[in-house]
């Protein structure tokens, strides 16, 4: 393989240990050393600080695995609390009444809503990582790499489609034909599965592949579950 940087070697590790889209993984992880970084580095960063208490802190998911590093109860108390602050403020500067807490000429649309992917800083990090991720995987592409790729099960839709808007043309064609095989064989899975559940056919076995291609078609159309990713990276 080409000269390996820190991104690659990273993917490569996630290629040869993991199943399913590699981009999610990686990203997941760059999200989870971020989010320790802060936990034992940043707590207390001015700046930081700021920018949470802007957005009301980290989306559900990073507020929660902010209790799953030893230890670090206590910067979870310190983020929280500032948070709750701000919570606290915002609802004493604002007048009683249903429309308090919406947009202006908006009766549908809170603009005082608590993070999620797009305003999480976190969740920006990972995209950020994502999008290297794919960039890095494009640039040092031959067939070792798609050889390690086709083998996890290929990337999930959305990093698919980034990949393909970042990739040149050949690479382009070489991505679209893996996963565009990868998929019609997974269509051909499912139609064995609900085949298999009509009473004429059920003494029939449902092979490995077949008990699974739901949740791996779940996983290609939505992303990589999250509290899978999180154990893998806590032991």
């Amino acid at each position: 393989m080409p000269q390996p940087n820190a991104t690659l070697e990273d993917l490569e590790i996630i290629l040869h240990e993991q199943e399913g889209c590699p981009i999610c993984h990686y990203g997941r992880q760059s999200g989870r050393k971020y989010l320790d970084g802060v936990m034992y580095e940043s707590v207390n960063d001015f700046g930081l600080r700021q920018r949470l208490i802007k957005n009301m802190g980290f989306c559900e998911f990073h507020s929660q695995e902010m209790l799953t590093f030893p230890g670090a109860k206590l910067g979870a108390a310190i983020i929280e609390q500032a948070m709750l602050k701000e919570a606290l403020r915002r609802m004493e500067a604002t007048s009683p009444g249903r429309n308090s807490f919406f947009s202006r000429g908006s009766k549908s649309e809170p603009s005082h809503s608590t993070p999620d992917r797009n305003t999480c800083p976190a969740c920006l990090h990972e995209q950020a990582s994502e999008r290297r991720a794919i960039e890095e995987l494009l640039a040092h592409w031959d067939d070792d790499w798609v050889g390690l790729l086709e083998k996890s099960g290929g990337m999930c839709f959305n990093h698919f489609v980034l990949a393909l808007y970042l990739a040149p043309k050949a690479t382009a064609k070489t991505l679209k034909q893996m996963h565009e095989r990868q998929w019609r064989e997974l269509i051909v899975q499912l139609d064995e599965f609900i085949r298999k559940q009509d009473y004429r056919f059920r003494h029939e076995a449902i092979s490995e592949e077949e008990g699974v291609a739901s949740r791996r078609t779940i996983a290609i159309l939505t992303g990589e579950p999250r509290s899978v990713i999180q154990t893998k990276l806590v032991t």
